[in-house]
């Protein structure tokens, strides 16, 4: 190709899968991207077209499953998220709130929802709650025993 060396076209090729990352691939195409780095890097070099190759091989061998495995999960949220009703609430603890009109509600990711108590006593403001289900706006609670909260 006239006027790019070998490295250019490596660097364009990391840019490109780089930015096809955010399409998301879960990391693969941006270590596949970083790995043509490897390439570049070898092209820069002055080594030829198979040990670019390899090296650009190598660096993918090594790097996609560090990408995949290691770093990704770590960038993931560490709580579950969802938007309400979606399942993603229940099982979570809450505390139990005074809400709008001085009736019990709970907080679930930082919005206050009104409550539904399946006991006879309606728990008060402080309690520990544990999210069954959500039915509309209203979320579904069952108490949980002290010895629960203090684990």
């Amino acid at each position: 190709m006239v006027g790019l060396a070998a490295w250019h076209i490596w660097v364009i090729l990391a840019l490109i899968l780089a930015g096809l990352e955010l399409l998301g691939a879960q990391f693969v195409l941006l270590a596949l991207g970083v790995s043509a780095l490897g390439g570049a890097l070898a092209a820069g070099l002055g080594a030829g077209l198979n040990l670019q190759l390899i090296s650009v091989a190598i660096t993918a061998l090594v790097l996609v499953p560090l990408f995949v495995r290691k770093i990704h999960p770590y960038l993931l949220p560490k709580t579950p998220y969802g938007t309400l009703g979606s399942g993603a609430e229940t099982g979570q603890l809450a505390k139990v709130i005074i809400g709008n009109g001085g009736r019990p509600a709970v907080r679930v990711s930082g919005n206050e929802y009104p409550l539904r108590w399946e006991g006879e006593t309606p728990p008060a403001a402080g309690d520990t709650v544990r999210i069954v289900s959500v039915e509309g706006i209203t979320v579904c609670v069952e108490p949980v025993s002290k010895e629960t909260v203090s684990k």
